[in-house]
């Protein structure tokens, strides 16, 4: 037994000295071959990399060391797939500055890679920066410059135009408006950031303008512009209205009911309702005599649905129905204090007017308020009289007799306004039935225009 374990013993010490002498061998081969591929040699790498964004190009700054080996740059990026090679001139011995601008890319961000090498195949280790380029979303996600008013003069064939006002920080060098005149000579304009109000004079009826904001933004090499909005002046339309057989009267109060009835509240009290005709004049249909007494409200006009708005003589706001010939209350009393001098009714609110401010009121059909209310969407609002026409734009006349439009969003928002006439002042009340507008004048005559809010500019005094 003892000699069993004494040959184990020398089997395992003889496989121990065999395994070392393999295990000495591989190791000297594997010294012999790095030995014979000689110590691998890195140039110095690109450093201190910086981008400065452009419009669909970069331009990318970076450092080079003193290693005076280094002969050129590549820069790789798309996955390697695109590169380009920038020969390295070293104009000192220490450390050097080099740059490129790389055209034609696509906005956005994008991974660039850097490698220096020289015509003995050595290269340097990979530097990287990830790079941004700008094109037309982000032009036009910049904050440009917007006009806000266009007043058009007929007879001196002159726009005005108010623009919004520049801010800090907006990146807004200039604006720019390019226009033909009336003698075929383009025109361009240049407004200056501080700049809010500009005229565009030899300017007819009818004529475009192109507008645009140019932008330098921080930190860029190029400047930016967005796209060109084009606007255009209204169209002179000379129409006197179509004068219609229904007798108004300046004392009572008219709004309208679904785009098809017009509806009279006059100083007895009574409701009158007229129902619009194809051939755009309006026939009697019904009358509630003395629904709404005058000594119990001010104001009274059709909301939604079937219901009434009434502002009383002690400035409450109450919603009503008329039921089996009566009217009827619906819910508590909405509001007390309003004391405003005029009230616009819209689709699901309703605007007031006091001291030239102009505020929203969302009241639910169940005479409740909405979440939001009384909140001021302009001020300075200098309009009378004023209509919403067709629940998309406030018509105002102002003290010259010109007559704007303004555009409202479904919250009561106002766009941007627009002069649309002149020669307005010849009306004390004006009515919106549709697609009507209605004049009303002293004499109590009705003139109708089968109206248009954007695109014609109506001469009443020529």
């Amino acid at each position: 037994m003892k000699k069993m374990n004494k040959l184990i013993s020398i089997m395992v010490s003889l496989l121990a000295i065999l395994f070392f002498a393999i295990s000495c061998d591989d190791m000297n081969d594997i010294q012999k071959e790095y030995a014979e591929k000689g110590e691998q040699v890195y140039l110095g790498k690109v450093d201190s990399l910086q981008s400065f964004p452009g419009f669909e190009r970069t331009k990318i700054v970076w450092y080079i060391g003193s290693d005076p080996k280094i002969e050129q740059t590549i820069i790789y990026w798309n996955m390697r797939k695109d590169s380009v090679v920038k020969d390295f001139v070293r104009t000192t011995s220490g450390i050097q500055k080099d740059s490129i601008v790389i055209e034609n890319l696509p906005e956005g961000s994008m991974s660039f890679e850097f490698r220096n090498i020289n015509s003995k195949g050595q290269t340097s280790l990979y530097s990287s920066l990830t790079a941004t380029m700008w094109g037309k979303d982000f032009a036009e996600g910049l904050n440009a410059r917007e006009i806000e008013s266009r007043n058009f003069d007929y007879e001196q064939s002159r726009y005005e135009l108010n623009l919004s006002l520049t801010s800090k920080g907006d990146s807004v060098v200039y604006s720019q408006i390019v226009y033909t005149d009336s003698k075929g000579t383009e025109r361009t304009i240049r407004i200056e950031r501080e700049t809010n109000k500009i005229e565009l004079s030899d300017f007819t009826d009818g004529m475009e303008f192109r507008f645009r904001t140019v932008f330098f933004p921080p930190q860029g090499i190029d400047t930016v512009y967005n796209e060109y909005a084009v606007y255009k002046a209204p169209t002179a339309v000379f129409e006197k209205g179509t004068k219609l057989s229904l007798l108004g009267n300046i004392q009572s109060n008219y709004f309208q009911r679904d785009g098809k009835y017009l509806y009279e509240w006059n100083k007895g009290g009574d409701l009158i309702i007229y129902a619009l005709q194809e051939d755009g004049s309006f026939a009697y249909t019904e009358k509630y005599e003395g629904i709404v007494p005058r000594n119990v409200y001010r104001d009274f006009f059709f909301y939604d649905d079937d219901k009434f708005i009434a502002i009383s003589t002690d400035h409450k706001v109450t919603m009503h129905k008329i039921t089996n010939g009566k009217l009827v209350s619906v819910g508590n009393v909405l509001g007390t204090g309003f004391n405003m001098s005029k009230f616009l009714p819209a689709k699901g609110f309703f605007y007031s007017v006091g001291d030239y401010t102009l505020k929203t009121w969302f009241a639910k059909n169940d005479a409740t308020w909405a979440s939001s209310n009384g909140l001021t969407v302009a001020t300075n609002f200098r309009y009378d009289p004023c209509v919403l026409f067709n629940f998309k734009y406030l018509i105002g006349i102002d003290a010259k007799g010109y007559l704007h439009s303004i555009p409202i969003s479904t919250t009561g928002r106002l766009g941007n306004e627009d002069a649309i006439g002149s020669g307005w002042n010849r009306f004390v009340k004006i009515v919106s039935v549709g697609e009507k507008l209605l004049g009303l004048d002293n004499n109590g005559d009705f003139y109708e225009f089968d109206f248009d809010a954007t695109n014609s500019y109506w001469v009443l005094d020529k």
